[in-house]
């Protein structure tokens, strides 16, 4: 059952004509008239009545039947569609601290897919409130660095990376990375493919590419 031929169905119901359905429609009458044998033939009866003359219709009784339900139906499956365009046009929000979002995030970019940016905004956090924003709801979750606090509504992922160096060659000292977000939210889908992602994009990228530049230079 297609759900054009149940809102064809709803305006003839309304209408009461094949033309003014048509022109609501901006489809051919044959169109309409197509739409409701499918449903009829679908539902193995008839849903319209119409004189010898077809100046006239109405609904039979299962006509009137499919109507009720139609109508949930069709407010159903737009209601959907609602949610989904706003879930598609809403993007997670990962916060990074300083030295990951000028360091390290421009040297996996470019291992990071379409749809991890589509889904997706990035902000630079204060590694001071970070924890708190996120609990708070400012970030879905964080790519922070540091060691971290235990926090009983938080989980924490150690992430493996390769050093960060001066681009001279001098290693800087070692540091904890880690993806932070609020348990349970990993059942979002987006997040957890971010977290796949991510985890990817660092295991790909050479140590060569993790150099920060010095002010000297």
């Amino acid at each position: 059952m297609r759900i054009q031929d149940l809102e064809y169905y709803l305006s003839l119901a309304e209408l009461g004509s094949f033309s003014q359905v048509s022109k609501k429609f901006q489809v051919s009458q044959p169109t309409i008239s197509l739409a409701m044998q499918r449903l009829e033939k679908e539902l193995n009866t008839e849903l319209i009545w119409r004189d010898p003359g077809h100046q006239k219709l109405a609904l039979t009784h299962p006509g009137q039947i499919l109507l009720k339900h139609a109508k949930k139906i069709v407010a159903q499956y737009q209601q959907a569609e609602d949610e989904i365009q706003k879930e598609a046009e809403q993007k997670l929000v990962l916060g990074l601290s300083e030295i990951v979002d000028f360091a390290y995030f421009p040297s996996i970019e470019e291992h990071l897919s379409d749809h991890f940016f589509t889904h997706l905004r990035k902000e630079t956090v204060n590694a001071e409130t970070a924890l708190e924003q996120l609990q708070k709801g400012q970030f879905d979750a964080l790519l922070i660095t540091g060691s971290l606090p235990i926090e009983e509504k938080l989980t924490i992922i150690d992430i493996p990376h390769p050093p960060l160096h001066l681009s001279a060659g001098k290693p800087l000292p070692d540091f904890q990375l880690s993806f932070v977000y609020q348990k349970d939210s990993l059942e979002n889908s987006d997040l957890a493919l971010i977290l796949e992602e991510l985890q990817g994009a660092i295991a790909s990228a050479q140590a060569k590419d993790f150099a920060l530049i010095s002010k000297s230079e």
